[in-house]
C-alpha cells in the first residue's frame, strides 16, 4: 500500500481510521507554527555546536525570549547525553502492512542510565503530554530500528518551557522495551486495518487538530449540527441536581464542538481568500502583536544612536525565577495568587465524596 503517515500526524489515524482518506489540502503553518520551527532550529544549533545566524531558515528571528527558554534545555540535554546528540535524523520505518511511518525527531541520545532518549521541544502554548504521545512513539520505534539495538528502557520527554504545567516544563515518560513493542503492535494493527479498507470516522477531542473539521469530515459535520440543536433543547424549569450535571456535560461538549468548527472554518476561509476566492461578507486583514525591536537592535546600540538609556529593571515573574533554578518550594513560600473568583470544574463524584467524608477503609472506619 502506498499510504505514508508522518509521525507528527500519527495520532490522528490512531484515533480516527478515516482521517488518512479525507481529501485534505496541506495547511499552511501560521505564525505560531513558524515560531516553533525556528525554535527547533535554534535548539539544533545549540546541540550541534554550529554557528547561530540571526534568524531561522523561515525568516523568524532568534529573539531573546526564544534564547532564554531554549538554552537551558540544550544544556540539560548535553549534560545527560553520553554519546553524540543526534538532531533531525530521519527514522522512516515500514509497518507489516507496507504503510510507511516517516519523521525526524528533535533530539535522540543515550543517557547515563543507558536509556535511549527521544526528546521533543514544543514552543507553543497548548499543553502537550509525553505519555502515550504517538508522535514520539513513532520516533522511538524508528530510532530503535535504525540503531538495531534493544534498550532496556526508552525515555520519551517533552520540553515545553512557556505554558504552566503542574509537572514542570519538562515531562518524561519511561517505558520498557517490551512496552515499546506493545505500542508498535498497536500501530501495526491499526495500519493493518487501514490497509484492509477500514475507513470509519471517529469524533473526539482530537478533532480540534484536524484539518477536516471545516468541511471534509461528514462525521464532524453531523456532530456540529447536533451541537447546535443541543443549545435549544434544554429547559431550566425545576431541574434536578442530576439533570443540571447532565445538561452541563452536553452544553460544554456542544460549545467545544462549535469552537472547533469556528476555528477550522476561519482557517479555511483565510486559505481560500489567499487563493483568490471571494467569501461573501468576509475579507482577510493583517493582525499584529505589540511592537518589538528588530533583530540585532540592542539597548546599547540604541543608546549610542540616541543618547537615551532604554534599559529598565523589572522584577522577574515567579515562573521565570523557577526556570533560573530558584527552588519551587521557596518560590511557593514567597508568592501569592490573586483570587479571581469561583469557577466550575468537572470532577469525579467519588473523589469529591472522599475529600469531604474521607476514604472508607476495609474495616469500615475512616
Amino acid at each position: 500500500m502506498s499510504l505514508v503517515i508522518r509521525c507528527s500526524k500519527l495520532a490522528r489515524p490512531m484515533v480516527c481510521a478515516g482521517y488518512s482518506f479525507l481529501q485534505l489540502d496541506e495547511a499552511e503553518g501560521g505564525p505560531a507554527a513558524k515560531e516553533g520551527t525556528a525554535c527547533g532550529e535554534y535548539l539544533q544549533h545549540l546541540l550541534e555546536g554550529t554557528p547561530i545566524p540571526a534568524q531561522a531558515s523561515n525568516g523568524i528571528y532568534f529573539d531573546d525570549d526564544m534564547k532564554f527558554h531554549t538554552t537551558p534545555i540544550a544544556q540539560d540535554i548535553i549534560n545527560r547525553a553520553t554519546d553524540k546528540v543526534l538532531c533531525e535524523t530521519r527514522i522512516d520505518w515500514q509497518t507489516r502492512s507496507g504503510i510507511m511511518i516517516k519523521g525526524q525527531y528533535d533530539a535522540a541520545f543515550v543517557d547515563q542510565r543507558g536509556y535511549l532518549c527521544i526528546e521533543d521541544l514544543k514552543y507553543g502554548w497548548g499543553i502537550v503530554e509525553a505519555r502515550e504521545n504517538w508522535q514520539l512513539l513513532g520516533y522511538a520505534i524508528g530510532e530503535v530500528i535504525r540503531r538495531g539495538k534493544a534498550f532496556s528502557h526508552i525515555s520519551i520527554k517533552i520540553h515545553q518551557p512557556r505554558p504552566h504545567h503542574e509537572d514542570g516544563p519538562s515531562r518524561e515518560w519511561l517505558l520498557t522495551y517490551e512496552e515499546l513493542l506493545g505500542y508498535k503492535e498497536k500501530i501495526d494493527a491499526r495500519m493493518d486495518a487501514l490497509a484492509a479498507g477500514e475507513r470509519s470516522l471517529t469524533t473526539s477531542s482530537a478533532c480540534k487538530y484536524c484539518e477536516g473539521a471545516a468541511e471534509a469530515c461528514p462525521a464532524f459535520s453531523r456532530l456540529f449540527y447536533r451541537a447546535l440543536e443541543v443549545s435549544t433543547e434544554f429547559h431550566q424549569d425545576s431541574l434536578s441536581d442530576a439533570e443540571v450535571s447532565n445538561q452541563l456535560d452536553h452544553v460544554k461538549r456542544a460549545l467545544e464542538v462549535i469552537k472547533i468548527k469556528g476555528d477550522s472554518l476561519t482557517e479555511l476561509a483565510i486559505s481560500r481568500i489567499k487563493g483568490g476566492k471571494i467569501i461573501p461578507n468576509y475579507v482577510q486583514s493583517k493582525k499584529y502583536g505589540n511592537r518589538v525591536w528588530k533583530g540585532g537592535i540592542t539597548a546599547e546600540s540604541l543608546r549610542v544612536m540616541t543618547g537615551k538609556c532604554v534599559m529598565e529593571a523589572t522584577f522577574m515573574s515567579p515562573a521565570k525565577a523557577e526556570k533560573l533554578g530558584i527552588p519551587r518550594a521557596l518560590v511557593s513560600q514567597l508568592t501569592d495568587k490573586k483570587f479571581l473568583g469561583i469557577k466550575l470544574e468537572k470532577k469525579d463524584s467519588t473523589e469529591i465524596g472522599n475529600a469531604i467524608f474521607g476514604t472508607a477503609n476495609p474495616n469500615g472506619g475512616k
